[in-house]
């Protein structure tokens, strides 16, 4: 297996493959992560997996499980966590907001989560512990635009079942690992403008639904055993998070990392590009401005204050009119963070830099922080957005790409010892 050089795992997720069942996963396993391994000369290579939940429906209780197995162990690829936040298709032409559905306050999360719950026993490696990335909750709008009753009822209600499936779903975990010895966590992923838009967000939520007086101790107990969080690197990022405080903090509020999706945002420095610059800035930035995915875009001015946009194409449409520039006027901002997963090797293109520096500081609080290298954290490397990248950054292949993503972790992680 690709290891961190300690008892951790490392891999990359499989969200970046199109297909939403289980032949389409396994062509594309055979298309890309095989060819990954043999790139990077392993006889082991750990894929983090994803299924739609057709898929996982058309894997669970059925003899189809044994042979995915089969097939994963046959080309040396050690699933150890799984992508469970895209419930439906991700590479459908405009995913959007729907990447977000259902919420966490919806039976179907639930029964999805249980599904891949089930794979994931089966699928681990003997003496492996698993993960399961999940949404945080849900989009931040959503438990309000979705309410019924007064809004703000409408949302405590919403949270409240949120919170309680959860709970439920980590009670279910503690039985299994009971009954089996296998230890499986979930994960819930802070994205920008979620119900969890960063760290300070899920540890409210935490104290508010799964440490106070209305859950009892046990419940309390299984909470901090079960429900993780999972820490991407990229959108700490978007949100200025200073990585090593947020989770000395979460980790003081008895919330342990479950997993780390190894990922960079891109910046765009204002204040250190003269406008011809800016403009040529503006107009590299329209490259990135596409359909499919949402692109949260945390803008700084001068003074430091914050502000966070919804999706890059509309900011663009302030500065931009059919890819050329409206007017010659220089921005004032001090900086851009925009969520969009570039390759992690890449540092700077153009007037454009990536969040690179990010990966390498969490790399170094994980070696003063022993647990963060510990066997039950899994590292996966997340670019899911190969496919709407520019085609200047793109690779010949996408297995050259995602060869070229792990190498250079490897080599950071050496370099650090």
């Amino acid at each position: 297996m690709v290891g961190s050089g300690s008892g951790s795992l490392l891999g990359y997720c499989t969200n970046v493959h199109a297909g939403t069942d289980t032949e389409s996963i396994l062509a594309n396993l055979r298309q890309c992560a095989l060819p990954v391994r043999l790139r990077l000369e392993r006889s082991q290579l750990g894929v983090g997996l994803w299924f739609s939940q057709r898929a996982a429906k058309e894997l669970v209780g059925t003899e189809r499980l044994d042979r995915f197995g089969r097939e994963l162990d046959q080309m040396g690829l050690v699933p150890y966590t799984i992508n469970g936040f895209p419930q439906d298709d991700f590479h459908q032409k405009v995913v959007k907001h729907r990447v977000y559905r259902p919420a966490w306050w919806e039976p179907t999360r639930l029964e999805y989560t249980r599904d891949l719950v089930r794979i994931m026993d089966r699928l681990l490696p003997s003496g492996v512990s698993g993960s399961i990335s999940t949404l945080p909750i849900g989009w931040g709008s959503d438990a309000l635009d979705g309410a019924v009753g007064s809004r703000e009822n409408g949302q405590e209600d919403c949270y409240a079942r949120a919170a309680w499936q959860l709970l439920l779903l980590a009670g279910e975990l503690d039985e299994l690992y009971e009954r089996t010895g296998r230890k499986i966590r979930v994960a819930l992923e802070p994205e920008p403008g979620c119900i969890f838009t960063d760290h300070a967000s899920m540890r409210a939520f935490y104290d508010r639904w799964w440490t106070s007086p209305c859950v009892s101790s046990e419940q309390a107990s299984l909470a901090r055993e079960y429900l993780t969080v999972c820490h991407d690197i990229c959108h700490a990022a978007v949100m200025g998070e200073d990585q090593q405080q947020q989770y000395d903090l979460s980790r003081s509020a008895g919330i342990r990392v479950g997993k780390v999706q190894v990922s960079s945002a891109i910046r765009v420095s204002w204040s250190q590009l003269d406008l011809g610059s800016q403009e040529q800035a503006l107009l590299q930035l329209s490259e990135f401005a596409e359909d499919r995915y949402l692109h949260q875009t945390m803008m700084i001015d001068s003074s430091g204050n914050r502000r966070l946009e919804e999706d890059l194409p509309e900011v663009l449409k302030r500065y931009l009119s059919g890819g050329r520039l409206i007017e010659r006027t220089r921005l004032t901002d001090e900086q851009w963070l925009i969520h969009f997963h570039v390759p992690i090797y890449l540092q700077r293109w153009g007037n454009i830099e990536s969040t690179q520096s990010q990966i390498i500081a969490w790399l170094k609080l994980a070696q003063s922080r022993p647990e963060l290298l510990a066997s039950e954290v899994a590292y996966e490397v997340e670019t899911y957005a190969w496919g709407v990248l520019p085609s200047e950054l793109r690779r010949e292949s996408l297995d050259e790409g995602i060869a070229q993503e792990i190498a250079w972790l490897q080599s950071q992680l050496e370099v650090l010892g």
